[in-house]
């Protein structure tokens, strides 16, 4: 029994030595990403073929390969964009939830999944206060009358990083307070509606553009921002709202609460 553990014991360790080092071995498909985004951004319009290829990728990519978020990323993206919600929330969920030690760009990735998870959860609280307002021709002052419906699911009363809704009534006529309501994330703010932001070009507001890399840090890239200032970062830094996530041989990843984008690195 104890020569039988022991081989036990030590098979356990070979495995887990393959793992680790088939994860160590994956190299990230530095080309391949940068030929999907050249497709993206040159098929617009073509959510269906984006989808399509994204799929192709993902399917012949190792799990392991970091850039896998990315390609994730911009399918779901396209799914929200072609109305497929349904099977756009799944993955996001996959996206959102990130492993302990997590890097620069998975980091991002679960950040971006977590806020259109957060619009999405938007739109179901805003359809129950649709169901209050043709019931009582009044938005509510508070959520709380939500509860007392009687709906088969309830929608989510927080946001996807834990936050109650931000929930206040205006009023476009004078002396009459509930005309219409601002429903808000506490972290998105302004941004929470779920058809504002997919009406935004994917990436379209990560202005800034690598210029060179720095000669006097390694692993540094200096960068123009949208407003033409110069800007340093290195894996992880930010300026503008724009983080730098992944700087490798051929490619770099920006991200902003939204998208990934992805830059070639200049060559010098």
């Amino acid at each position: 029994m104890q020569r039988y553990m022991s081989i036990l014991v030590g098979l356990v360790a070979v495995m887990a030595t393959v793992t680790v080092c088939r994860a160590q071995s994956v190299v990230a498909d530095e080309s391949g990403l940068l030929q999907l985004w050249s497709d993206s951004t040159n098929a617009v319009e073509d959510h269906a073929d984006v989808t399509a290829k994204c799929r192709e990728f993902l399917a012949k990519t190792p799990k392991e390969d970091p850039l896998v978020v990315v390609v994730k990323g911009i399918e779901t993206w396209r799914l929200l964009k072609m109305g497929n919600t349904k099977e756009a929330i799944p993955k996001l969920e996959s996206m959102a939830s990130i492993p302990d030690g997590a890097t620069s760009l998975q980091s991002a990735g679960a950040e971006i999944a977590r806020g259109w998870l957060t619009r999405i959860d938007r739109e179901k609280v805003k359809i129950t206060l649709k169901k209050i307002y043709l019931r009582d021709i009044a938005f509510p002052v508070t959520l709380e009358p939500i509860k007392a419906l009687k709906i088969a699911t309830m929608p989510p009363f927080k946001d996807r990083w834990g936050s109650a809704w931000s929930y206040r009534l205006g009023s476009a006529i004078s002396g009459m307070n509930s005309q219409y309501y601002i429903l808000e994330s506490s972290r998105l703010k302004e941004r929470s509606d779920l058809e504002k932001a997919l009406a935004l070009p994917y990436a379209g507001q990560i202005k800034l553009e690598p210029t060179k890399m720095s000669k006097v840090s390694s692993g540094t890239v200096e960068f123009i921002t949208g407003a033409g200032k110069p800007a340093i970062m290195q894996t992880g830094g930010s300026s503008d709202g724009v983080t730098l996530v992944y700087l490798g041989t051929k490619i770099m990843v920006l991200a902003d609460e939204s998208h990934l984008r992805v830059v070639p690195k200049p060559k010098k």
